[in-house]
């Protein structure tokens, strides 16, 4: 028996698809940027690396981050609200910590605002997913 409503299936038509849909792929993008550009996605990021011999480190990175994105993308494609609520929680975590090693690294530095922008983003879209609607 499917105790479920339909409110917890996440639809490519509605809006919140959309919004959730934004983050892994520009998390897939970024990855395959660290694959092919290291240093301009290092310096992107925030951290700023020209030393070849530190390129696997951000080649690694790259296949980390498409691994990521795509794995959201999957759940995200079957719908599955409330996984995608639950990781979308989670990860907020690494956007907030990615702030953390640019203040380390950089003080107050402008690249802080793209990873906790990008914490304060999830964070909301994560709340709207956590809602069930009211049907």
């Amino acid at each position: 028996m499917n105790t479920e409503s339909n409110s917890s299936v996440l639809k490519w038509n509605e809006p919140l698809f959309w919004f959730t849909f934004l983050v892994p792929a520009a998390i897939i993008g970024l990855g395959i940027n660290f694959l092919f550009n290291p240093a301009g996605a290092s310096a992107g990021f925030g951290i700023p690396i020209t030393d070849p011999t530190a390129f696997p480190f951000m080649w690694i990175k790259g296949i980390r981050d498409i691994f990521a994105g795509v794995v959201v993308l999957v759940l995200l494609i079957r719908g599955d609200r409330r996984t995608i609520a639950i990781i979308y929680s989670i990860a907020v975590f690494i956007a907030i910590g990615d702030g953390f090693v640019i203040l380390k690294h950089l003080g107050f530095a402008p690249p802080i605002f793209i990873h906790w922008g990008t914490a304060t983003y999830m964070t909301i879209v994560a709340v709207f997913l956590h809602r069930r609607n009211k049907s």
